[in-house]
């Protein structure tokens, strides 16, 4: 398993930011599993939604520039149509990704920023118009960041231990 994989894979809730101001907060789940090598499926979904009703559904093809640097292909789950490419590189116990090279989603132009340590998880997705230039969709940057702390539960994230285990 790669350090990128070991500090990503896992079951993140943004439980707390919730609670503290649900108006502006909504109840976020996100999970990273690794499907195959090389390969991992992020799944994002409200709350009040479940696991079965994501808003966001992609495989990320993994492409390893070296040990600290890593370029994320995304594959729409629903769609099957690209999703943006971020790039990530890890410094001081964090990795921090960005979308890599431009990235337009139907008539918007997507701004990602996404931090994560073994424990906690930040993101900050924003969309614009890319004819206004106008704020579309996610949260501004100076509403700050989506903040998820991993959960200790049982699920297995890895496909090398559940083939382990059928074998």
């Amino acid at each position: 398993m790669t350090l990128f994989e070991d500090m990503i894979l896992g079951h993140y809730k943004n439980k707390r930011q919730a609670m503290s101001n649900p108006s502006v907060w909504p109840q976020i789940n996100i999970l990273y599993t690794k499907i195959k090598h090389n390969v991992l499926e992020l799944k994002q979904w409200y709350n009040y939604q479940g696991e079965d009703n994501p808003y966001r559904h992609y495989h990320l093809h993994c492409e390893y520039l070296d040990e600290y640097s890593v370029i994320t292909k995304a594959i729409n789950q629903t769609t099957l149509e690209a999703g943006c490419n971020l790039a990530w590189g890890y410094y001081g116990g964090w990795w921090f990704g960005q979308v890599h090279e431009e990235c337009i989603l139907r008539d918007t132009r997507v701004i990602s920023n996404i931090q994560f340590n073994r424990e906690v998880y930040r993101s900050l997705d924003t969309g614009y118009n890319i004819e206004t230039g106008k704020f579309s969709w996610g949260k501004l940057p100076e509403e700050g960041m989506f903040e998820f702390e991993r959960l200790n539960n049982a699920r297995t994230l890895n496909y090398t231990l559940t083939n382990n285990v059928r074998n």
